[in-house]
Order: C-alpha cells, then sequence, then structure tokens
C-alpha cells in the first residue's frame, strides 16, 4: 500500500483538547487542531490533500470568539442544541447534525446557548489555514493562529 492510499484512522474521544481562553470576552473552548503539527494538541497525524480540520467543544454558555479564517469552513454540529452562528451581521441556531458554511474571511463565531456541551467538526478548503481573532488567545499568547 502507497503512503497515499495508507488508511488513518483515530477516535475524537481520544483527542487531546486545549482549553482556549480571551481576557476580554467571553469565549471558553476546548479545541484541537488534529492535523497541524504545531499546534500543541495535535495528534501527529498528517493529512494528504489541500484541507486541514478542527475538533472544539463549547460548553453550556460558553463562546468561541469572534475571528475570520482565511479559507472557506464547513462545521458540522456532531452534539448539542441551540447553537447561535454569527456570521457577519447574521444570525442563524443550528443543533446536532447541523452544518454551517462560513465564507472565507467572514467574521464569525459560535455561542452554546443548550444546556448541553456541543461537539463540532470544522474542515477547511485550504491546508494553509490562518485564524485571526479580535482579542488574543490563551494559553497560546497570539491573535493569529497558522495551522
Amino acid at each position: 500500500m502507497s503512503k497515499s492510499t495508507a488508511l488513518k484512522t483515530f477516535s475524537l474521544d481520544t483527542l487531546e483538547l486545549v482549553r482556549a481562553t480571551q481576557a476580554r470576552s467571553e469565549m471558553d473552548v476546548r479545541v484541537n487542531f488534529p492535523f497541524s503539527p504545531s499546534f500543541p494538541a495535535s495528534t501527529g497525524i498528517d493529512l494528504d490533500g489541500g484541507h486541514n480540520v478542527v475538533y472544539f467543544e463549547l460548553d453550556p454558555g460558553q463562546k468561541l470568539g469572534t475571528h475570520v479564517d482565511s479559507p472557506e469552513e464547513i462545521i458540522v454540529c456532531l452534539s448539542g442544541s441551540k447553537i447561535e452562528v454569527s456570521i457577519e451581521a447574521m444570525t442563524e441556531s443550528i443543533q446536532a447534525n447541523g452544518v454551517v458554511v462560513i465564507p472565507p474571511m467572514a467574521s464569525h463565531g459560535l455561542y452554546n446557548t443548550g444546556a448541553e456541551t456541543a461537539r463540532f467538526l470544522g474542515f477547511f478548503s485550504d491546508r494553509t489555514t490562518v485564524s485571526e481573532f479580535q482579542e488574543t488567545v490563551e494559553p497560546l499568547g497570539v491573535a493569529v493562529m497558522r495551522a
């Protein structure tokens, strides 16, 4: 079997997550960029192709801070209910099994207004992803992340 056809598997339940917060916002998210070796919670699995993936969780009442991503992002809600997704000046709600498409460079954020932890997978359309948050993200100490 060639490297390009090798089967790569892992469980979302075993991912190491980093708690990311912002001092001047209500952002509090657990996150893993599973395929970005530079991220502190990396699985070390390297994906082939022109894409990048993020996994994140939001507890009830928590937010993913407003930011922009360089490529288009498709977010799949794996579990949760009553999640507000804001894109530019619009706000929509999604829940488990919901999907939202975020255009490149569109300002967006998520807010879990439900009573259970919400879990998400985000798929970026480009292997190189630059995410720019409005505030510094701790414990990383930066507002701009490159995956």
